[in-house]
């Protein structure tokens, strides 16, 4: 009889305690209308056309980024070893957390915000430092306050994920350069900076230290392709792609990216249309007796007295918004992407007035579900 102890069980790095895998909204077939995920609009055939074009030869090799590097590269005036594409712009945003975060460093960044970047920043093992974000000012005292050597990196989303809100580009310039003083990176995700009023990039470009994080799974409408990039300085790209794989994307998604990249003035239709349909709907859920946030984004983010019984009712109507999970100060909010396109913008209105007239006559009187 052995007398072996028994073998001791496998377990997970630290760094895993109390993470489980991202998962998405389960499917639903019941749902055709799609608002929670901020998908953009549909590719064009001349887009698709691209896949056609792809050869048994380029198939059986390994896919080469840098055609598209040199375009995206172009199309911001700096030389293609700024850029790095990646897949999608979560490996993006891994990459950089990789690169400049360990154990001993933080990571600094807003509450809410793109719950990636904190993610990532937990898996190489740093600490994370989030302030609030609790109003439509940006708390940039607070946040630079809490700068210290120990700050890996700065992250900062604009248009902001979920509510939409922005920071404007002299308040990036300003935390970035005192981050700057602490030997800080900084992170500015992108991803919808498309749908906003201005653009910082031109003025962040010849920062040292900061990185932009763009992707084409938003405005360019290529979520499945999943494509993004980093915009960085030459070192700091080089960083990037020391901590990612050597062929992130397939050469099928980086024929559809490149040809929607060369396809940038056609989707101004379509960012217009969104634009138009935020105001609208921002203007109707405050008639409604809902409380919207002004975004910038390609969504709309709102309290609702019952947001439960708001999101249960719109998908039977089969319309999928987003529930906001998160801390105390996001309970009761929804998270509506803007279709687009009219007929799907006047579905949701129509669902919307429907779904609310019947909430404000159920909602008890109380504090907790007042009646508007």
């Amino acid at each position: 009889m052995s007398n072996a102890p028994p073998p001791r069980a496998i377990t997970p790095a630290a760094r895993l305690r109390g993470l489980r895998p991202y998962a998405p909204e389960p499917a639903d077939t019941t749902i055709d209308l799609r608002l929670d995920a901020n998908e953009g609009v549909q590719p064009g055939p001349d887009v698709l056309d691209a896949l056609q074009a792809i050869t048994p030869e380029q198939l059986r090799r390994y896919p080469n980024a840098a055609p598209l590097e040199s375009e995206l590269a172009a199309s911001f005036g700096v030389d293609p070893s700024h850029i790095v594409v990646t897949n999608g712009g979560d490996d993006a945003i891994d990459r950089v957390c990789r690169a400049v975060l360990e154990p001993g460093r933080d990571l600094l960044t807003h509450a809410p915000g793109f719950v990636m970047i904190p993610r990532s920043a937990r898996l190489a093992g740093a600490d994370i430092r989030q302030i609030e974000w609790g109003d439509e000012a940006f708390p940039e005292a607070e946040l630079t306050s809490h700068l210290g050597t120990k700050t890996g990196l700065v992250a900062l989303v604009t248009p902001n994920n979920p509510t939409g809100r922005v920071i404007d580009t002299p308040t990036i310039l300003r935390i970035a350069r005192a981050a700057a003083e602490m030997g800080s990176l900084v992170l500015v995700d992108l991803a919808y900076i498309e749908f906003a009023d201005k653009a910082p990039t031109p003025r962040l470009l010849d920062e040292p230290n900061i990185v932009m994080i763009r992707t084409m799974s938003k405005a360019a409408g290529l979520a499945g392709a999943r494509v993004g990039y980093a915009v960085a300085p030459t070192e700091i790209a080089d960083w990037l792609r020391t901590v990612g794989a050597p062929f992130p994307v397939s050469s099928a998604s980086l024929a559809l990216a490149a040809e929607a990249s060369k396809r940038r003035q056609q989707r101004a239709v379509f960012i217009d249309s969104v634009r138009r349909q935020r105001t609208s709907l921002h203007d109707l859920l405050t008639e409604l007796g809902g409380q919207p946030i002004e975004s910038q984004a390609n969504f709309v983010m709102s309290r609702f007295d019952n947001a439960a019984f708001v999101h249960r009712e719109l998908a039977h109507a089969g319309i999928l918004v987003r529930r906001i999970a998160g801390s105390d100060a996001e309970a009761g909010y929804l998270r509506i992407t803007l279709p687009g396109t009219d007929a799907e913008f006047d579905r949701l209105c129509d669902a919307l007035r429907k779904v609310l007239a019947t909430a404000a006559s159920t909602l008890p009187d109380t504090p907790e579900g007042r009646k508007p």
